[in-house]
């Protein structure tokens, strides 16, 4: 992928961007390259989920820009979309329970009508989740120049319109409604429609099913397998969007992406609606605890003690 931005500067001072790809279990990335005008410094750290945040310390004001390009190997999960069913929400692991309540962006209770009307006598299941996102295709217009336009989902509802961004947070609000967890990402890809390349990044929404999270693109413009992971979080409040007015608190700093493309090393994308893709698991550090014959407690975390019980000691 390579991305080239420009940030217009009215003082010298730091900016801290979240455009540069996640590093995660199934997102590999190598040959990283990056370059910056007026002899600007950079340093990178490593956020929740494994995204980055580049900061970059600009010695003048005006335009700063910056290139930046790297190889992306993704590993992709398909599951067959007809098999995929609901976890309880009792049973949902510890990183994951945030997701299935409300945030600022995405409130619950004024949707909890509207999603038991769309979808609520459906089988639970990633079909009518699919079926959501279908639904609102059909009523709203995707308009791009909207992209980091601070919108509310009842705007949306409203207006019939929004950019990518409006669309997930819309879609995840209904989710949760239904206690279904869901999460926002912002990605990039060469399927991501060129209007919203201009504007900044693309968003799609992840629902929680059987241990892994599933992507979705409630626009329908573009394709899950060509996507790379940006960013992760509840709402567009956890992860800032880009070319939006708010860049970590640097109202000085006008923001714009020139150009922005993904490409991945890979064979074909299978084009086949009924596979459901996922390129995250969940609750890989989720701790399951029981008792023993003797009533010893027990705990089992997957990631870190291959499956083995292990014995606590009782508080």
């Amino acid at each position: 992928m390579s991305v080239s931005l420009q940030c217009e500067l009215a003082s010298p001072g730091d900016v801290t961007l979240l455009v540069l790809p996640a590093i995660t279990n199934q997102q590999r990335i190598g040959g990283e390259c990056l370059s910056m005008s007026h002899g600007a410094r950079a340093r990178v750290t490593t956020g929740p989920y494994g995204q980055r945040l580049l900061h970059v310390k600009a010695h003048g004001r005006g335009t700063l820009k910056i290139d930046y390009s790297a190889r992306v190997d993704i590993e992709h999960h398909l599951t067959p979309a007809a098999s995929l069913g609901e976890a309880d929400h009792r049973d949902l692991p510890c990183d994951v329970r945030p997701y299935v309540k409300e945030s600022v962006l995405c409130p619950v209770d004024p949707l909890i009508r509207l999603a038991r009307s769309t979808i609520g006598a459906m089988p639970p299941g990633y079909a009518r989740v699919a079926t959501l996102c279908a639904c609102l295709r059909e009523r709203t217009r995707f308009d791009p120049d909207q992209s980091g336009v601070r919108k509310s989902v009842l705007d949306t509802l409203i207006d019939r319109s929004g950019a990518s961004e409006h669309f997930a947070h819309l879609a995840i609000a209904l989710c949760r409604a239904l206690l279904i967890p869901a999460r926002l990402v912002s990605v990039t890809g060469q399927d991501v429609p060129p209007a919203a390349q201009g504007s900044g990044l693309h968003h799609c929404i992840e629902v929680f099913m059987e241990g892994r999270w599933y992507l979705l693109d409630p626009t329908g413009r573009s394709s899950p397998m060509g996507l790379i992971r940006i960013g992760t979080g509840r709402d567009g409040l956890d992860i800032p969007a880009v070319g939006g007015s708010e860049l970590h608190g640097r109202s000085d700093c006008r923001f714009r992406i020139t150009a922005m493309h993904g490409t991945l090393g890979r064979t074909a994308y299978p084009d086949e609606p009924a596979q459901a893709v996922s390129t995250a698991r969940g609750g890989e550090t989720d701790y399951t605890v029981d008792t023993d014959d003797e009533g010893r407690y027990l705990a089992r975390a997957p990631a870190l003690l291959q499956g083995h019980w292990k014995p606590l000691t009782a508080a």
